[in-house]
This record gives C-alpha cells, sequence and structure tokens, in this order.
C-alpha cells in the first residue's frame, strides 16, 4: 500500500477504465498529484536512426507554417507547426573512434563525446532524460526508458546513468501499461474479489488481456484506500473546506465503482477487443485510458517483433498513447525512446524502391558498409521519414487529447544527419511544445552550435538546471528560449 494519494494510486485502483483525480487539498498540496496552477513540465526524447534525406526534410529557414512544410516529408505536422521549433545546423561534440552510428546514439541525449568505439561505444556523460526526472519527478520515481525495434546491434543507448552506463529499455508497451496498471510484468495480477452474480468472472480458459486485468480491479476504490483516506480526514491540518472535498470525492469514487460494474458486463476477451470510440482534440479525461487504442494493445500482450513490415512504427504509437497517459497520471515526468536499433534493417512496407532493409535505403546501396547513389534508394528513404513523422504527429496528437502539450517538450532527433555520409553535422531537431510557454515555436531556426546547448535549454525549460551539462557545460542556445 502506497503511503500517499496521487493519481497515479487512483488509476490503479480504478482499472484505468474510469479515473477520478484526487482533489486538490490546501493542507496538503504535496499529496496531490501537482500544486494547483502550478502544474509540471513532462518531456518525452525521441532518438530514430539512419539520419533524413535532407533535401525532402528541411523547410526554409523562417516561420514553421502549414505552407512551409507543404510538400515536404514534414509535412504531417503542419497541424502542429504552431507548436513546433525546428533546428538547423545541430551537431554533435565529436567522436572517439569509428562507428558514427554508435557515437551519434551515444551523443544524441547525453551532448558530450563517447566513452569507447565500434559496438562498444558508451555515453561520456549523463543523459538530458536523467538529469531533468531527477529535478522534476516525484521522490524515487524513475523516468521511463522505452525501445522500439530489433535489439541487436548497438541497442539500448540513448539513455545513461552515468558515463558508461546505459539504461534497459523496455520494448514492450502492453508491459509498461501493466506495470502503471499495478500488474506484474509477468503478466500476473492481484487476486480478483469474489465475483458478484451479475459480474462473472472471465472463463478460465479465456486468454488474460488488458481489459481482464481492468475487472479484476473493480473492487471499491474506496475499500482499497480507506486506510489513507481515514488518515487524511483524521489530519487536524485540513481545513472544513478541505474536509468538504474529501466527502464530495468519496461520493465520485463510489460512483465510480458503480460505473465499472456495469462496464464489467460488457468487457470481453483478446479474440473480440474492445474498441475505443475516437474522441475529439481536448476530451479524454486527464488520468483515465480513455483514447488508447485497447484493440492494438492487447495485440502486444505477447509481443514478437518483426523487421518485416511497420511493427517499428506501431510500436513507436502506443509508446507515446501509454507514456501520454502515464504522464498525466503523474506516474512519471520524463521518457525517453530509441526508434530503432543502430542500424536499423526495418523492411518497411509501402514505400517502394528495392525493397532492401532500411539501412542499406540510407546508403544507397545494397551494402552494410560502403554507400551509392541509388535513386530509388533515395525516395524510399525519404517515404520512411514521410512515415516516422506521422507517427510523431500521432504522439504530439495524444498529448494535445490529454491537455498535456503546452506544458510538454516533446523532443525528436536522429543519430546521424544521413545516411551515406554518415555525417554528424546538421543533425534534425525537432520539438513540439514549449514547456509551459519557456521555449519559442513556430520557427525554423538556425542553431549553429553542438546539441550540449540545445539539450541544456530544454532542461532549463523542464524546470532543471544544465549547470555542468555536456559539452558546453551548461551554456544554453538562448536563441530558443522565450
Amino acid at each position: 500500500m502506497r503511503k500517499s494519494i496521487n493519481r497515479r494510486a487512483f488509476l490503479r485502483g480504478a482499472g484505468g477504465a474510469i479515473a477520478v483525480g484526487l482533489p486538490f487539498l490546501e493542507g496538503l498540496p504535496g499529496r496531490s498529484a501537482w500544486a494547483a496552477g502550478d502544474a509540471p513540465v513532462f518531456s518525452m526524447f525521441m532518438v530514430a536512426a539512419n539520419g533524413v534525406v535532407g533535401s525532402r526534410f528541411y523547410p526554409a529557414v523562417g516561420a514553421l507554417t502549414a505552407a512551409a512544410l507543404a510538400g515536404k516529408t514534414t509535412e504531417p505536422l503542419a497541424p502542429f507547426a504552431a507548436n513546433i521549433l525546428m533546428l538547423k545546423n545541430v551537431k554533435y561534440p565529436g567522436t572517439s573512434g569509428s562507428c558514427n552510428h554508435a557515437q551519434g546514439l551515444c551523443q544524441a541525449l547525453t551532448g558530450i563525446v563517447p566513452k569507447g568505439s565500434g559496438t562498444g561505444t558508451q555515453g561520456g556523460g549523463i543523459s538530458v532524460d536523467r538529469v531533468i526526472a531527477a529535478a522534476v519527478n516525484p521522490s524515487g520515481v524513475d523516468s521511463w526508458n522505452l525501445y522500439s525495434g530489433k535489439k541487436s546491434y548497438i541497442a539500448e543507448r540513448i539513455s545513461f546513468k552515468a558515463a558508461g552506463n546505459a539504461a534497459a529499455a523496455e520494448l514492450n508497451p502492453y508491459v509498461k501499461f501493466q506495470t502503471l496498471m499495478g500488474v506484474t510484468a509477468g503478466g500476473t495480477t492481484t487476486p480478483a474479489p469474489t465475483p458478484s452474480a451479475t459480474t462473472p468472472a472471465p472463463a478460465a480458459s479465456a486468454p488474460m488481456t488488458v481489459v481482464d486485468e481492468y475487472w479484476v480491479r473493480r473492487k471499491s476504490v474506496v475499500d482499497v484506500l480507506a486506510e489513507e483516506l481515514k488518515s487524511l480526514q483524521a489530519r487536524s491540518g485540513l481545513s472544513m473546506a478541505d474536509q468538504g472535498r474529501l466527502k464530495d470525492y468519496v461520493a465520485a469514487l463510489r460512483q465510480t465503482e458503480v460505473d465499472m460494474m456495469a462496464m464489467g458486463n460488457s468487457m470481453v476477451v483478446e479474440t473480440d477487443p474492445v474498441v475505443t470510440t475516437p474522441v475529439s482534440p481536448g476530451v479524454i479525461a486527464a488520468c483515465s485510458s480513455g483514447g488508447i487504442d485497447q484493440m492494438a494493445l492487447n495485440a502486444m500482450k505477447n509481443l514478437q517483433f518483426t523487421q518485416a513490415g511497420n511493427m517499428i512504427e506501431d510500436v513507436v504509437k502506443m509508446h507515446f498513447a501509454v507514456t501520454a497517459l502515464a504522464f498525466s497520471c503523474n506516474a512519471t515526468r520524463v521518457a525517453a525512446l530509441q526508434w530503432g536499433d543502430g542500424t536499423d534493417a526495418t523492411k518497411y512496407a509501402g514505400i517502394g524502391g528495392p525493397g532492401w532493409p532500411f539501412h542499406q535505403i540510407s546508403h544507397r546501396v545494397q551494402s552494410d558498409a560502403t554507400s551509392g547513389t541509388n535513386a530509388e534508394a533515395e525516395a524510399a528513404h525519404a517515404k520512411v521519414d514521410e512515415i516516422r513523422m506521422t507517427t510523431l504527429a500521432y504522439g504530439i496528437k495524444q498529448f494535445q487529447d490529454r491537455g498535456l502539450l503546452d506544458q510538454s517538450v516533446i523532443y525528436w532527433t536522429n543519430h546521424v544527419a544521413d545516411g551515406p555520409s554518415h555525417s554528424l553535422s546538421n543533425i534534425p531537431v525537432i520539438i513540439a511544445g514549449s514547456g509551459g510557454g519557456k521555449l519559442k515555436q513556430g520557427q525554423y531556426m538556425d542553431a549553429a552550435c553542438d546539441n550540449s546547448k540545445v539539450l541544456s535549454a530544454v532542461i532549463q525549460a523542464a524546470g532543471a538546471s544544465p549547470s555542468g551539462f555536456g559539452a558546453s557545460k551548461g551554456a544554453t542556445l538562448d536563441s530558443m528560449l522565450v
């Protein structure tokens, strides 16, 4: 039993089906998810693989509008142009050896020259996600480290707790959702209450799905948290207004129980999954599972990742959805996602071209070691860029629908500038969200600096101190700050 009450506790109790947020109590501000009028900044960092086709990717420097993105592979971001800051001429600080795939990955979020070379390359310092999480996450809460792709060559190489200490990453969004629900990683659940005559338990032979896991948590949230509620109500520091809020809160939870009991009658198993009804922007209850595609999530229960087709993008989308939910419930305020193995060999569907793995397409020749000039491969790479930007737009909308976009920093970059050259200069950087009004938006800006200054500015916007960070030792790109 947790010793504090926050939105995550209620997500666990309600199983995510209907979440009722703890009211803000002036006498106990530390026990609310966050203080009223003082919403935190949420940060999600992503590092993709194999570079971009620059001539088709970047708009003209200046105001970033839908018209400026028209015809570019970044056009899927047009609906969010006013919420985006794009940067050019961002470079990595340097190299410590061969293989720019590894060198770039290990600098993308650390902003400092890596340690080692080849497949053994490791970050030369702490990464931005770890710096921010230590400063802004609730006590004892870690950042999320996520992955999409085959874990083979140069995997799990963007989030570093310290120099040479890479953090392990979770590939399966279903597992992260289970953790958020309070279900163990192995898929087991807490014992279900005795079913009523009107709400029978799922058949013993039926496969457990995330929908079933909602069912086993339908036990009264008030009963689960009764002792904590009693403790709160007994606090002498609570005003009469706070006592009234708690009374209303208990009544709301009882109504939640009634609603969940009714919902239990309609829950089905994986062979006939629940389909989430589409919602309009801004209408998803902040800390509830509304808006998550249950069909897609259930399909990942026993995820066997394949590089044939676009599963890599499907996994990224679900990571986005679950992370946005985790942020809205204050389960964590920071996440990092590696979007592809160091030499991502996904065979994307629907991109035309020669049909090679993505890494070879990025090289413009059917080779993992040399580079060529195959025009069909370049066109196919541009199509991959468009697919990835469509996925990024999906993720931005997940944040927008939960009312998080204005309070977030969604940071997308790549570990090399392009495939043929593997250059570590002019690395693409896209930032969605202003971090609570601290970052400029609606611009494509010439940064002309190494990425440590960009990351230090993000650290500052997120409410942490960049002092000593990266190659710049905490110096920021002030032109990107409001």
